[in-house]
């Protein structure tokens, strides 16, 4: 299978150093790179916004601009592209401020060969692969592969800030599964995690694209719904509890036998801003709904109502 060619652009004012680069890695090239040049700090920050290249080269220098300037703005606009700086300095003082500024290595243009070149961008790519799989793991939930509570506030706190601006209503559900101590302690943690998975399965395939979907804890999850009002969470929250009770859950007992296990689901919904005006506040919302159609019997759904009855339980006793 044919390596697909890495795209690199080269961001420098100085037309004679972008020579000794291109040549550089005429030298290297294996049909492994592309190098594309931006000749000043505007093009080259157009460049990076619109991300269109596997790495960046920011010459320390751009006329009377600063690359570490340019590099902080690549930051700031959420370029996630590994960055290189170049320089014709030597300066210690030089290499920790790019490095403090987001830059994954510094190379002296005086000091620069083709091997040293092709290994700062090998590992300027592994280093980002590397990061991008540690930032996934911080914001994801191992068994499940949705979201964490971590996320979740961060994106609720985003998310709030747009409704407000724009007068957009945002529906939290909150649901978890019916019995599912019973479930652990009759069949085993084992069969408990997969049906977590197979609830996860059903958030995935039912939900759009544009909700989040979180485990929040222990058999609790949620889903952000956007720009959605009480009553269409209402008809979306009914459409996953009739998802999750018609189906069953396989699981293989001692001896290789399959069983099929039943579950059912209890959610609760909360909207903003008329049910609460904070992250916090809607999930607790949320969460008193939820309350209230396990007091209805379970296998429901139940809306937040100002002034109900406060209460909770602990993992479905």
């Amino acid at each position: 299978m044919q390596r697909q060619s890495t795209k690199i652009l080269l961001i420098e004012d100085d037309q004679d150093d972008f020579r000794l680069i291109r040549d550089l890695f005429s030298e290297i090239d294996r049909g492994h790179y592309h190098l594309d040049w931006a000749r000043n700090y505007q093009e080259g920050l157009k460049q990076i916004q619109a991300g269109l290249h596997d790495i960046y080269m920011i010459d320390y220098r751009l006329g009377a601009d600063d690359g570490l300037q340019l590099l902080a703005e690549a930051v700031k606009a959420g370029s996630q592209a590994p960055i290189i700086m170049i320089t014709g300095l030597a300066d210690q003082e030089i290499d920790v401020a790019a490095m403090q500024a987001g830059a994954t290595d510094y190379l002296v243009k005086s000091q620069v060969n083709g091997q040293l070149l092709e290994r700062s961008i090998r590992y300027a790519l592994e280093h980002s692969r590397l990061l991008k799989k540690i930032q996934e793991l911080a914001i994801h939930d191992v068994l499940t592969g949705l979201y964490n509570r971590r996320e979740l506030y961060r994106f609720l706190e985003n998310e709030l800030t747009k409704c407000q601006r724009y007068g957009h209503p945002l529906s939290l559900l909150m649901m978890d599964i019916d019995h599912f101590k019973d479930i652990n302690d009759r069949f085993g943690h084992r069969t408990g995690d997969e049906i977590l998975q197979h609830i996860a399965q059903v958030l995935l395939s039912n939900a759009r694209a544009c909700d989040l979907l979180v485990r929040y804890g222990g058999d609790e999850f949620i889903v952000v719904m956007l720009e959605t009002s009480a009553s269409q969470a209402l008809q979306g929250a009914e459409r996953l509890r009739k998802v999750v009770e018609t189906e069953s859950v396989k699981v293989k007992r001692e001896n290789d036998i399959i069983e099929n296990i039943k579950v059912t689901v209890s959610l609760g919904v909360a909207t903003f801003p008329g049910d609460a005006n904070s992250s916090d506040a809607l999930i607790e919302a949320a969460d008193q709904a939820l309350y209230q159609a396990k007091l209805k019997g379970r296998n429901c759904v139940a809306c937040f109502h100002a002034g109900q009855a406060q209460g909770g339980y602990k993992n479905d006793q």
